[in-house]
């Protein structure tokens, strides 16, 4: 059974997804907010505290939740290193391929079977780089077959789109309306790449990271609380062209 400052909170009318829950601490003097890696939010309420004062100060903090709450799309904390030799594992679109060194061919690298295969000048090292710039052209691939269906989702008109590395990020949105998505994020299984992809289009219509912008991408992502989670789980599992010599 609810207390009457949780149904109180409820009708503020905040997105459902951010899985609000209220403790009252009656060593704290002041209201605190927290928002937890998973995206729950945690209302801390001093004791004897006004109802009305924490519905207000909700509603004030709103957008800065929000943010926070967006913030599980960050790339963020520590990714593999990986040893370029026979068996190494990459993934690709959530699949988990092989690495396997062939001597050159046609293509530098190419997916063959259960193998992700890159080809090897004789006395020459395998190169990390090949891999980046493998991801970046299906990357780019994929992001030209997708974004046209989901622009119009998103009531907006298809942009320029391109993949890059963007550091801690997963994608972007430009100043001047294109869109970017990392290289790295082709790792991930489709419905993830998805959600990143409809992130950015959704910042077309809606800049800040505002109860208004959860409430469009959900029109595209009618399961966003638990994509979000997903990406946070499996956000340190990809691979961001870090490599080490084998021992």
């Amino acid at each position: 059974m609810s207390s009457p400052l949780e149904d109180a909170i409820s009708d503020i009318g905040l997105p459902s997804e951010w899985h609000v829950t209220v403790e009252i601490r009656p060593r704290r003097s002041t209201l605190g907010i927290e928002v937890h890696p998973d995206g729950s939010v945690l209302v801390a309420v001093p004791e004897g505290v006004d109802t009305h004062e924490v519905v207000a100060t909700l509603r004030g903090q709103a957008d800065r939740i929000a943010r926070a709450v967006a913030g599980r799309i960050a790339v963020g904390g520590e990714h593999p290193v990986k040893e370029l030799v026979d068996g190494e594992h990459f993934s690709y679109l959530g699949r988990t391929y092989r690495l396997r060194l062939t001597e050159p061919a046609g293509q530098p690298v190419r997916l063959h079977g259960d193998w992700l295969e890159l080809a090897v000048e004789p006395n020459g090292r395998p190169q990390g780089a090949a891999l980046v710039e493998w991801y970046t052209a299906q990357g780019e691939a994929w992001i030209r077959n997708s974004t046209a269906s989901f622009a119009r989702g998103a009531g907006v008109s298809t942009p320029q789109a391109r993949v890059c590395d963007l550091g801690v990020r997963w994608g972007m949105r430009g100043r001047d309306g294109r869109i970017a998505v990392h290289w790295a994020a082709f790792q991930l299984p489709q419905p993830l790449i998805e959600l990143i992809l409809a992130h950015e289009l959704t910042h077309l219509r809606v800049g800040k990271h505002s109860s208004l912008f959860r409430q469009e991408l959900r029109k595209l992502v009618p399961e966003l609380s638990a994509r979000e989670r997903w990406l946070a789980d499996v956000a340190s599992e990809v691979w961001l062209g870090a490599t080490r010599q084998a021992a």
